[in-house]
């Protein structure tokens, strides 16, 4: 065959490459892989249901709490919520209840990391609904157990064993927790320090790249906006370090009564009969809905209200209440059953904590305090840290919720503080009190063991089972060298232990000749499950690691022990004996083939099933982010038409919220930024309104507006030097097109005339001065200001150059009062010159026809080709002094 010949491979290679793709065994050396790809999939789709999480709830909300409501709606809504999701919880959602993180710990130490699908839709259904209906609870922690319901899920579709699945269950949390606070990196820790127990857990990689990939789902859909606004921090004294401690106690004294009342009112109603479950839910919502009916801010998760207590927008009177008010209501509503978290009240609570103390401080200390909103900041993590907690993790939190670095140290100050006398005083954490309430123990110390084998990996249901009613020497047959004890059951429930029986003690009595005897005979007399130990009752828990087991068998002198639940130590699990767990470390034997079986089947699946699964995320993320974005864009703009309806009629509060509303379904729209900066700055809302506006300066530092909202806010609060140098900036910024800034550059002259009253040798002043009256097209008084700032600072060129620009127009004006005949004949014509070379520049060889015999024959020509060159040549230059003439006699 020739070199240049062409090669074909045959059928049967093309076949043999595809068979190496479907055949199971041969997939299982790539599931490590897959499982990356499974793993980003995941985090797609968690970011995805969060997204519809957020967007549903503020709709919903929206449509039940309209603006300008009648005050019932207060009460009936959160009551008549609270009644429907109670029955729906009872009826057929009863997992769905709480917060959701004690749930998906029990899932993933308990369950082999199973989370139903029901569960998964009445969690997101539930909570919508309740928070949406206004009840006092927030939706990160629902977030949590959906994002593992949906690992969960989908593992189990694909044919992965309870290994994988447990270990996608973290994966789910992080990544709903990265959406639904906008926070990545604290998704990640809050999942590693408290869902898993293990800062140094194996799966950390995924962890990260599921967190990540939801943050970016989420950014693709909603934005990129930060879950709260707060002025920039300044530490005024070294003596706020003691108002921070003394603000951490106040956190921790909270955060042990949120704690304690939060058990005290779910442990009264977890005792009320069976029958009145789907009725106590209701309670909390009418409670909240009484609150509401006088305080409507106690409603909902309110971090509106939390973004006003950052920017020091309450009164004192109103944040000490709302302590009060919110503790109270997010504790009943909890307390009672309804589906909801703690993560978003806490945070409020903290704010209003933070915020009454900030307040009490400056008024105290006016001079060695700084503003209210970084206490109210500080206070958010420390309530979260003495709740939860997660000090590591509420410090991260706060810092990316705001993207405010500097307030870090005073927030490791309060939120040790707080956290330490929550740990004192309270020391159970809140999360396994309420996995307590429940009956469930969860392993302690570092609970997740990736990488060991573990009793579930060795453990087997018995072939057999032996009861309470069984003879004696029946049992021999089950007991030999290799299993020299076996588990006996209740005979009335076969899953029930009633005990385990010896090869011993049936030798002793076979001997003894008592063969006859039940085995229920042998055993001791019903043990209360609370006074059973692993001494006096040898068992072992599906976690527990094998190295537990071996030493267990060696304390109890027996090769057999009984699996049993951590919810109900007589529940049977199955049995693992001495050789289960050699054949599991790989001493002796093989794995069964039926396990190998599973597995194959499981990989032949697991292929086409995530690339399916890759491609159907892709394509629903792809019409959503249109959908959303079209949907909300729409939105905006109709809100920021309100505002500005508002705004024109002086309802600046009601403007105020419109906008906010605008940004918040528009987070990176530039205008509805500076329409809310603008509005909160004349609202008299400085420290808000530099925040939207130093923003968006960063971003385009030419803005006239921001620049001039900046400018009026530092001339309110007299910092002179600042405002001068900020409306320069506006002055010279560029403006939008069609806007009318008549009125602005007044304000500014105006501005540098007041300064300049009092100190004539202001040499900034008389530039921005001399900027405004040559925008405004006063080229005398213009020319007038140059000169003065000239004269005050000779190193200013850019004063040297519009001072030029303003004389050599008065000297071009053919206008110019007391002009002979022959030197206005002379201007005409230099004016005509000068645009016959600007358009024979941009148009060579049009200037052949053109003639010029008198001054207004001239004039005319000039003011003609003006307005031709305007749409031939695009804007001309605005310091060219013949342009500008030729501009204002156009007019």
């Amino acid at each position: 065959m020739s070199s240049g010949a062409v090669t074909t491979q045959s059928p049967e290679s093309w076949r043999s490459r595809l068979g190496h793709w479907t055949d199971g065994e041969a997939l299982l050396q790539y599931e490590d892989k897959i499982l990356l790809l499974l793993t980003l999939i995941i985090g797609a789709l968690v970011g995805l249901v969060v997204a519809a999480f957020i967007y549903v709830t503020e709709n919903l909300g929206a449509r039940m709490y309209p603006a300008g409501g009648a005050a019932w709606r207060r009460v009936l809504i959160p009551t008549g919520g609270a009644l429907i999701t109670g029955y729906l919880l009872s009826r057929f959602f009863p997992n769905a209840r709480g917060s959701g993180i004690p749930q998906t710990k029990a899932a993933l130490f308990l369950r082999d990391g199973f989370i139903s699908l029901r569960t998964v839709l009445g969690k997101f259904g539930c909570c919508s609904a309740s928070l949406a209906s206004g009840i006092a609870l927030g939706r990160e922690g629902p977030s949590v157990q959906v994002g593992a319901g949906i690992a969960s899920v989908l593992g189990r579709r694909l044919g992965l064993g309870p290994h994988r699945i447990r270990e996608l269950i973290p994966v789910g949390s992080a990544a709903a927790l990265a959406a639904a606070f906008n926070t990545p990196v604290a998704a990640v820790l809050f999942t590693l320090e408290e869902v898993m127990g293990d800062l140094h857990a194996p799966v950390l990689g995924s962890i990260v790249l599921g967190s990540a990939t939801s943050w970016v789902t989420l950014h693709l859909l909603l934005g990129d906006e930060p879950l709260f606004h707060v002025p920039s921090y300044q530490l005024v004294s070294p003596i706020e370090f003691i108002t921070y401690a003394v603000l951490g106690i106040a956190g921790g004294f909270v955060s042990v009564a949120f704690v304690k009342l939060l058990l005290a009112i779910r442990k009264y109603f977890l005792a009320l009969p069976k029958w009145s479950e789907w009725l106590q839910p209701a309670a909390g919502g009418l409670t909240v809905g009484l609150m509401g009916w006088f305080v409507p801010d106690v409603l909902g998760v309110g971090y509106g209200h939390v973004s006003e207590a950052l920017n020091g927008q309450m009164t004192l009177q109103v944040m000490a209440l709302l302590v009060v008010l919110k503790l109270i209501a997010t504790t009943s509503c909890y307390g009672t059953g309804n589906a909801g978290g703690i993560f978003g009240p806490s945070l409020f609570i903290g704010a209003m904590l933070g915020g009454t103390v900030g307040t009490v401080a400056h008024q105290l200390l006016p001079d060695f305090t700084g503003g209210v909103g970084a206490y109210a900041l500080v206070g958010m993590g420390a309530l979260f840290a003495g709740i939860v907690r997660v000090p590591l993790t509420s410090v991260i939190m706060i810092f990316e919720m705001t993207r405010d670095y500097s307030i870090i140290v005073p927030l490791m100050i309060s939120n040790l503080i707080s956290f330490y006398i929550s740990y004192q005083l309270q020391k159970e954490p809140i999360y396994e009190a309420l996995q307590h309430q429940d009956g469930l123990h969860l392993p302690s110390g570092l609970r997740y063991r990736q990488g060991l084998l573990i009793v579930r990996d060795a453990a087997e249901a018995p072939p057999h089972l032996l009861s309470r009613a069984d003879r004696v020497e029946d049992a021999l047959k089950y007991l030999d060298a290799d299993h020299n004890a076996w588990p006996v059951t209740d005979g009335k429930d076969a899953g029930r232990l009633a005990g385990v029986i010896t090869l011993n003690q049936v030798e002793h009595e076979i001997t003894a000749g008592h063969g006859d005897r039940t085995l229920g005979e042998l055993l001791p007399v019903d043990v209360p499950s609370p006074l059973l130990t692993s001494e006096n009752f040898p068992h072992l828990h599906m976690d527990h690691p094998l190295d537990m087991a071996l030493r267990r068998m060696a304390q109890s002198k027996l090769n057999l022990l009984p699996v049993v639940g951590r919810a109900d130590i007589r529940d049977l699990k199955g049995v693992v004996s001495l050789n289960d767990i050699l054949q599991a470390y790989g001493v002796t034997g093989e794995k069964s083939e039926a396990k190998q079986a599973i597995e194959v089947r499981a990989s032949r699946r697991l292929l086409p099933g995530v690339i399916a699964a890759g491609l159907a995320v892709v394509l629903v993320i792809g019409f959503l982010n249109y959908y959303y974005r079209s949907a909300r864009s729409q939105r905006a703009e109709q809100y920021y038409k309100t505002g500005n309806e508002l705004l024109q009629q002086d309802r600046d509060d009601e403007a105020v919220q419109q906008f906010r509303d605008a940004l918040s379904a528009s987070p990176g729209n530039a205008q509805y930024r500076l329409a809310l900066g603008l509005a909160l700055a004349k609202d008299n809302h400085p420290a808000e309104a530099s925040v939207y506006l130093n923003a968006l300066l960063k971003r385009d530092p030419e803005n006239a507006l921001a620049s001039l909202g900046e400018a009026r806010i530092a001339a309110a609060q007299g910092k002179t030097a600042d405002a001068v140098k900020l409306y320069r900036r506006a002055v010279d910024g560029t403006w939008p097109p069609g806007q009318d800034k008549k009125g602005q550059l007044l304000e500014a002259a105006q501005i540098f005339r007041e300064v300049l009253k009092t100190d004539a040798r202001n040499a900034d002043a008389y530039a921005g001065l001399g900027s405004a009256e040559l925008a405004l097209e006063n080229y005398q008084d213009a020319r007038d200001a140059f000169q003065k700032a000239v004269e005050q600072n000779p190193s200013d060129q850019v004063s040297k150059k519009q001072l030029d620009l303003s004389e050599r127009v008065l000297a071009l004006d053919p206008d110019a009062p007391g002009l002979k005949a022959t030197e206005r004949y002379e201007r005409s014509k230099e004016l005509l010159q000068a645009e016959i070379i600007r358009f024979d520049h941009c148009q060579p060889g049009g200037n052949k026809a053109l003639t010029s015999r008198s001054t207004d024959v001239n004039l005319s020509l000039a003011k003609a080709l003006w307005r031709q060159a305007q749409k031939l040549c695009g804007t001309p230059d605005p310091n060219d002094a013949a342009e500008r003439v030729l501009a204002r006699l156009s007019k």
